[in-house]
């Protein structure tokens, strides 16, 4: 067989030679549009589902938050496997789907289990989070923002209004997360002796501050071909707006 293919291809050098040919512009062209990675991500299809639950042991974490959460999970559309990991405070559920599965969906059908799930509605639990949708080997791009007449609450509010939402437009970009600079709060500093005095807890204080503070929805009144909308509002413009000190 091998003889007679060789004394063939000697026999028909030119046809052979034209198929190389075309073999060979056919790789050519296949490897010029060929996308290499050094670190290629070899992630499996997986849905992360991540919980804070602050204060509590990891045993507690796992009898609370983990185990209810697995459970609403179960029987999902192309679920493989599930994977958990519970800590000190913290709840990493994975969730690895079959490579036919479209992962957009499967968030989908995750974060529909996930909000009815008794491990959400646990006591001390801030509610389960989707991890980010790409792998252990995405690139991270990290950048500064300076500015010298602005202050540090000033560029975390501008990265986060102006620079962040611009940034989750641009294609391949799956989350954009700020560290650094300085959020603007309103600080009350309780007297203890003030508050014993007058018989209110620091749970009231807590209470009455929360209600006075912000905004309430009130009626409407009609002038003309148009309605006025009435409401309260109580925002400090500067740090020397405050109320009567306890």
């Amino acid at each position: 067989m091998i003889e007679s293919l060789v004394a063939y291809s000697v026999a028909k050098r030119g046809w052979v030679l034209v198929l190389w040919a075309l073999l060979a512009a056919g790789l050519l062209a296949i490897a010029v549009h060929l996308k290499l990675d050094a670190l290629p991500d070899i992630t499996s299809n997986q849905v992360q589902v991540l919980t804070r639950a602050p204060g509590l042991t990891p045993e507690e974490v796992e009898q609370r938050v983990t185990r209810p959460l697995e459970a609403s999970f179960g029987g999902l559309p192309g679920l493989d496997n599930v994977r958990s990991l519970s800590r000190y405070g913290l709840s990493a559920i994975t969730l690895v789907f079959d490579e036919d599965v479209d992962l957009l969906r499967a968030r989908q059908l995750v974060a529909e289990r996930m909000a009815t799930s008794a491990g959400a509605r646990a006591s001390g639990v801030e509610p389960p989070e989707l991890g980010p949708i790409s792998g252990g080997l995405g690139e991270v791009f990290h950048f500064t923002v300076s500015a010298p007449t602005r202050t540090p609450s000033e560029l975390l509010e501008l990265v986060e209004l102006r620079v962040a939402p611009v940034l989750k437009t641009v294609p391949g970009i799956v989350e954009v997360n700020t560290w650094g600079g300085a959020q603007r709060t309103m600080e009350v500093r309780a007297d203890p002796n003030q508050l014993v005095a007058r018989g209110v807890t620091l749970d009231e204080l807590r209470v009455a501050l929360t209600r006075t503070v912000g905004s309430q929805p009130g009626a409407s009144l009609e002038t003309g071909d148009h309605h006025i909308l009435l409401r309260g509002t109580f925002l400090p413009r500067t740090p020397a707006t405050s109320a009567t000190p306890w």
